[in-house]
């Protein structure tokens, strides 16, 4: 008599398939969750890097360029914002 499995085994048990569809799910959720607490605190990490620059520029640079000098601060910023968000949307398309 031949098996009606290869291999000899048994088909799995819907309750297995709950367990592991359960389980992966459970890992997802964990997973994004620690994703939007790490990207909060790249966030905030980003926040005071920016305010940290400002109060640096205000410190070496002369009063009479700090404007200059913050708008091309301003300009990076924009430029990497822009960069970062062409490259997300291009891995998306």
């Amino acid at each position: 008599m031949a098996d009606p499995v290869p291999g000899g085994s048994p088909p799995p048990s819907s309750t297995e398939d709950r367990r592991r569809e359960t389980r992966e799910s459970l890992s997802a959720f964990v997973v994004t969750g620690l994703s939007g607490i790490v990207l909060l605190l790249v966030l905030v990490a980003t926040m005071q890097l920016y305010f940290a620059v400002q109060d640096a520029v205000r410190y070496w640079v002369a009063d009479p360029y700090v404007p200059l000098v913050n708008g091309v601060f301003f300009l990076a910023v924009i430029a990497v914002g822009i960069s970062l968000v062409v490259r997300l949307v291009r891995r998306g398309s």
